[in-house]
């Protein structure tokens, strides 16, 4: 069942200021156009949070008039600006050509010259002549190119495809559903394992040295779930893994490719994001897929941001599905995307990222004779097992995505109706949406009639997983019973009274009005607003390149209380790289931070693990940098400058936060400004508000520092680039000798000697939601 192609090869290059398209090889011959990027940084960051799951904490930091995007019109800005002028021309004629021959033509991008325009969602172009997204047809599939040095056989699948699945949750990251993630796939894909077409074998451990030993055997798709991060001294994506410990193992593409290459009828990698796996500019795991595909790996299809369960629930059958059909991976990704598409209201489904090195396909599939056929309601039967199952385990989390897409497909079937009902979130998002996969506890809100004694689930039972009996629930008799007749009234009189009544009623009314007009702002710790009131107007021209952070507007103004629930839902960065280092380290030791802004300030949150926690010395404000904290440097923009340049007075400075003895519940904080080539002595900076928490573990730090300590003499624009690292102190136990012991930072590449040289620092973007 593949489909015949016509190959319409792309190359986007710098070219001066801006950017070039060049037709390398397609139907019409070659052809060149100017490539202007049709969005700012912000926009894209925005968009990709906007066709991504709905994220349930997060939204309450934009108001939802501030998500709505169209993706229509993203598609069609974006396939305006590629195909224009002669590269056009030559697509509409390939097309053209690739129809009279009865084929089809398969939009190849080379994107190697550029690797900022990675983050750029391509998958959803829209040509603007056909009417119509390109990857949404067979017929116009949209592949990422890449050059691999080899270039392995077609390897022939009869049935069943052999998928191996790793499932990662390290102890120190944030914490993943193991069970949870192995019901979900299992689940969807249980009729295609029924029928022979399929295998799913799920490893137990999530090491390289477990998946080096299972490699022994024939397995032809990898699927990993977990997360992922990048590297930047490397410039490299890794995924993470876990050690024997159980703790987080950062494994880069290249290292896994070298188990993936002698496994020689693996041909295609899986890499399903969830929480946390776009942590830079850079999309992580698209990283990781370049890397496979440059050392051999036929194809690999990697997520471009977390998926929702509603959505990895119809893209892991779906995709399984199509391939164990016979259809070629451009066509199998094309009609998955398809069926995302139709199964719900969101935008997930250009998602995935197809990556490829050649034409040929990875893979051809042949059935097996003995397979049994298959019966279109088997799928909904394996979900609506697996969810009643779940839903005994007292795991509604788990059943609600599985019930969802029951309902979405077959509203009709059996008693779903009556469960989904009985299923509800604890807090449910302000606006419909698919279940976030980081979504929080849920609970049943009735209780579940149990069923009558027979078997109860389909799905298959490990040992690992096993459930706890529970106690049938009492049934709530209450629904039946009528409500008691009200007393007497012993004063009817008052009955006749309104008048009384209506002015009483007036005066309440009146007070609470005057409550929520003066008082009730005050019990709040944040004031809400609109994103133009609390971040003010866009800027006029944003850069367009990713930058490695971006800081979404605070419509609900952090308090700087030592409290830190207002930072829940911001997303958070990693503090990984130690650039500094005297005498034995503290293993725990490390953090991340979290960043949002206003037209007023920059507010920080730092939450650090250091089980010895050692406050600064007051007397030295300039070298607080020594004693426990976090520093951060900060600047305009500093990418146009030359590596050599160095710090810039009156515009770049060096912000240090750290703990007090005489401030147990906030901090204290300094600013070293910009010298000749370095940054001079600073002193103490009362106007910078700290907020501090200590817990058993460490300690939380929150600041909010005002645009006019960053040497601004005004609020900035919407969209404004500005150049940052952020770092973590830690220091020496000795009283004696109050010293840094090990300095974390963000940027791999920030250490004493290459601080004064903005060029190198990391970049954020002031945008209007956090990415």
């Amino acid at each position: 069942m593949s489909r015949d192609y016509l190959d319409f090869d792309v190359a986007v290059t710098r070219e001066g200021q801006g950017y070039a398209a060049h037709v390398l090889a397609s139907p019409a011959g070659e052809a060149s156009a100017p490539f202007t990027l049709p969005f700012a940084a912000t926009d894209l960051a925005q968009f990709m949070i906007a066709v991504g799951p709905p994220r349930v904490s997060s939204r309450r930091l934009v108001p939802a008039e501030a998500r709505v995007v169209d993706v229509k019109e993203y598609g069609r800005r974006l396939g305006d600006a590629l195909l224009s002028g002669d590269v056009g021309r030559a697509f509409r004629e390939s097309l053209t050509t690739a129809t009279g021959q009865g084929k089809d033509l398969r939009l190849r991008l080379r994107l190697d010259a550029v690797p900022d325009l990675d983050p750029v969602p391509w998958e959803y172009l829209y040509d603007s002549r056909l009417g119509r997204f390109l990857t949404l047809s067979q017929e116009t599939p949209i592949v990422r190119l890449l050059d691999s040095l080899e270039r392995p056989p077609v390897v022939h699948v009869d049935a069943p495809l052999r998928v191996l699945v790793m499932i990662s949750s390290p102890s120190d990251m944030p914490e993943l559903a193991v069970d949870r993630e192995r019901q979900l796939l299992t689940a969807t894909t249980g009729d295609l394992v029924a029928s022979g077409r399929l295998t799913v074998t799920v490893l137990e451990d999530a090491t390289l040295t477990a998946l080096q030993r299972a490699l022994l055997d024939d397995f032809h798709v990898f699927h990993f779930i977990g997360h992922g991060g990048f590297d930047q001294q490397a410039q490299e994506g890794v995924l993470v893994l876990e050690r024997d410990d159980g703790t987080a193992h950062r494994v880069s593409g290249e290292r896994l490719g070298t188990l993936l290459h002698d496994a020689r009828t693996m041909q295609l990698a899986v890499l399903n994001a969830c929480e946390g796996a776009r942590t830079s500019g850079r999309d992580a795991f698209s990283g990781v897929g370049q890397a496979l595909v440059r050392q051999g790996l036929p194809a690999v299809v990697a997520m471009q941001t977390e998926i929702s369960d509603r959505a990895a629930l119809v893209f892991s059958h779906e995709f399984y599905y199509f391939l164990t059909r016979g259809l070629g991976i451009d066509a199998a990704i094309c009609e998955v995307r398809k069926a995302m598409a139709v199964s719900d209201e969101a935008s997930e489904w250009g998602t995935a990222v197809l990556l490829r090195s050649g034409a040929d396909q990875p893979f051809s599939f042949t059935a097996s004779s003995t397979a049994e056929a298959e019966r279109p309601e088997s799928r909904l039967e394996s979900l609506y097992d697996a969810a009643k199952g779940a839903l005994l385990a007292r795991a509604p989390a788990t059943a609600l995505p599985m019930l969802e897409q029951i309902a979405a497909e077959h509203p009709d079937y059996q008693d779903v109706t009556q469960l989904l009902e009985r299923v509800r979130p604890e807090a449910a998002p302000s606006d419909d949406g698919p279940t976030p996969r980081s979504r929080p506890e849920l609970t049943l809100t009735q209780p579940l009639p149990q069923p009558e004694a027979q078997p109860e689930a389909r799905l298959e039972t490990r040992p690992e997983t096993r459930q706890e009996a529970h106690p049938e629930p009492e049934p709530d008799t209450r629904r039946d019973r009528t409500p008691p007749p009200p007393p007497p009234d012993p004063h009817p009189r008052r009955k006749g009274n309104g008048f009384v009544r209506s002015l009483i009623g007036l005066v309440v009314l009146f007070g609470l009005f005057w409550l929520g007009m003066t008082q009730v702002p005050r019990w709040f710790k944040g004031a809400t607003a609109d994103v133009a009131s609390a971040c003010g107007p866009a800027a006029a021209a944003a850069s367009s390149a990713a930058t490695t952070f971006v800081a979404g507007c605070a419509t609900t103004t952090p308090a700087i209380d030592g409290d830190f629930a207002d930072w829940d839902g911001v997303p958070s960065h990693s503090i990984p790289h130690v650039i500094a280092q005297q005498g034995t380290p503290q293993r725990e030791f490390g953090g991340d931070w979290q960043v949002v802004w206003d037209s007023s300030a920059l507010y920080l949150r730092v939450h650090v693990v250091d089980p010895d926690v050692r406050s600064v010395n007051l007397a030295t404000p300039a070298a607080w940098f020594n004693g426990d904290g976090f520093s951060f440097e900060f600047g305009p923009d500093a990418r146009s400058l030359a590596p050599a340049a160095t710090t810039r007075r009156g515009q770049d400075v060096h912000v240090m936060v750290g703990l007090s003895r005489d401030a147990p519940t906030s901090g204290v904080a300094s600013i070293n400004p910009a010298g000749r080539g370095t940054f001079t002595t600073g002193t103490r900076h009362p106007e910078i508000t700290v907020g501090r928490a200590d817990n058993l573990t460490g300690y939380d730090l929150e600041a909010r520092v005002p645009w006019s300590s960053l040497q601004l003499k005004k609020a900035p624009a919407r969209g404004t680039v500005f150049s940052m690292n952020v770092n973590l102190s830690d220091a020496t136990s000795s009283p004696a000798a109050w010293r840094l012991r090990t300095m974390k930072s963000t940027n791999a590449a920030r250490t004493a000697e290459t601080q004064g040289f903005p060029h190198g620092w990391q970049t954020i973007t002031l945008a209007d939601e956090a990415s």
